[in-house]
């Protein structure tokens, strides 16, 4: 009788051990998601900020500046063709900051690497 109250008492806590490193593994993949939605959030605003920026330095930017280089004598075509080629280069580098943002999201990286330290484990023990 003895012998099944303290099997019984190890299946129990095994069993809660079991339902604890669930939670713990769920609660890390929770985090490092939370994790990777901000930088993505963050990137997009990014790339947003650019885009906007981007046509309104297009629209004010190219006519000042077309019209300024035509002051100087040189074709009113060549000018808006400077002005722009300028403006996509602005353009460019504002993309690739908001890429470089997102190329640091990690993924579940921890969580993959610790569910399989608790696969490993839970094979051993059968």
């Amino acid at each position: 009788m003895d012998t099944e109250q303290k099997l019984s008492t190890l299946v129990s806590s095994a069993a809660q051990d079991v339902s604890a490193l669930v939670r713990g593994e769920i609660a890390l993949a929770k985090a490092e998601v939370r994790e990777d939605v901000k930088q993505a959030a963050t990137g997009g605003g990014l790339f947003g900020a650019a885009a906007l920026l981007a046509l309104f330095a297009m629209m004010m930017l190219c006519f000042a500046a077309a019209y300024g280089l035509h002051a100087t004598g040189l074709g009113l075509a060549w000018c808006f063709l400077i002005a722009g080629g300028a403006l996509l280069v602005l353009g460019g580098a504002a993309g690739a900051i908001g890429m470089a943002r997102f190329k640091k999201i990690k993924g579940v990286e921890a969580t993959k690497r610790s569910s399989a330290q608790t696969v490993a484990v839970l094979k051993r023990a059968e």
